[in-house]
């Protein structure tokens, strides 16, 4: 009777330890979701699952250090000091607390958005005929405001701080209050990675996500369409 418990209990940890294997292997519109919600939306916890994923092949020193609070800041941070980078240093210090919140209404925008995949392909990596990548074609929804306060940014020495005080103020109301939505159809590579019989998916490079949507999102709201 000892031997068959004995039996029945090494069985069991076999396939807790099989089932553990296979969750981490994941179809390449999950990867895709994880990315996403990462680098645009910011979320902490599919950074977190992000990385127990990427583990599973490129190991400790292939994950994402930095947590999402302070890549947001970060990036809030660079976004800031270069739209105010042309001004004199005395508007720059009293406006940046106004730019600065522009941004954080932007990214707060940009949390909202949702994606669609409308189709994968899988085709051979010009660079290394033994890996295949998965194109992921995608659509992302986001909304805009209607209509936005303008001001003239060509020629900054005209604009005191009070004006662009009043302008910076003015656009985050409109994006808080955003009503139209936009789409954007754009493409993202997987790579695929071999290991035994598994297949995982990697991209170097997924901040792309971000700036696609950040250069489509301004180009949009300063045309007025």
């Amino acid at each position: 009777m000892g031997r068959i418990k004995g039996m029945l209990f090494l069985m069991l940890i076999f396939c807790v330890k099989n089932l553990s294997a296979q969750s981490t292997v994941l179809k390449p519109d999950k990867v895709f979701g994880l990315y996403f919600d990462t680098f645009v939306k910011h979320d902490e916890n599919a950074l977190n699952n992000l990385n127990t994923y990427l583990k599973n092949f490129v190991g400790e020193d292939g994950i994402y250090k930095n947590n999402t609070e302070t890549a947001y800041q970060e990036e809030i941070k660079g976004l800031t000091n270069l739209f105010l980078s042309g001004f004199s240093e005395n508007i720059r210090e009293e406006c940046s607390q106004d730019a600065k919140n522009y941004f954080i209404a932007l990214f707060d925008r940009y949390k909202t958005a949702t994606f669609t995949i409308k189709n994968m392909e899988t085709m051979r990596n010009d660079y290394s005929q033994s890996q295949d990548i998965s194109e992921v074609f995608y659509d992302v929804m986001i909304k805009v405001p209607t209509k936005v306060t303008i001001i003239d940014l060509k020629n900054v020495k005209k604009i005191s701080a009070k004006q662009l005080k009043g302008y910076l103020k003015s656009l985050t109301n409109e994006l808080v209050n955003a009503d139209k939505e936009i789409s954007l159809s754009e493409k993202f590579n997987l790579y695929q990675i071999y290991k035994g019989s598994d297949v995982f998916y990697w991209n170097g490079g997924p901040q792309e996500l971000l700036w696609k949507l950040n250069n489509f999102y301004f180009k949009n709201i300063n045309s007025g369409k």
